[in-house]
């Protein structure tokens, strides 16, 4: 009675292809700081605000596909209760099993 369920999952090519565009944005980064016509501390602080806004971006996406994985859980669990409950109770009108 259950619905087949579809497996989400990214390919290879995609997860490295993540990789790739975060380690060219680091890269970027980096070299536009170097370029810049600054003082040292001024350098350290931009790349550390880079550093850390990469950071923080890698843990936002982790923490919204948890979120996502947990609520597909929840309605799983809700879907099979609800089953249960359906398959448990007599149609209206055709009396008990």
């Amino acid at each position: 009675m259950s619905d087949p369920k579809l497996v989400e999952e990214h390919t290879s090519a995609f997860f490295g292809t993540a990789v790739v565009f975060l380690g060219a944005v680091a890269v970027w980064n980096a070299v536009n700081v170097l370029l810049l016509d600054i003082t040292v501390q001024q350098r350290y602080t931009l790349a550390m605000g880079f550093l850390c806004s990469m950071f923080a971006v890698v843990v936002v996406s982790k923490v919204v596909r948890d979120r996502e994985e947990s609520r597909k859980l929840v309605n799983g669990i809700q879907r099979a209760r609800y089953e249960e409950i359906l398959t448990s109770t007599p149609a209206p009108g055709l009396g008990k099993f």
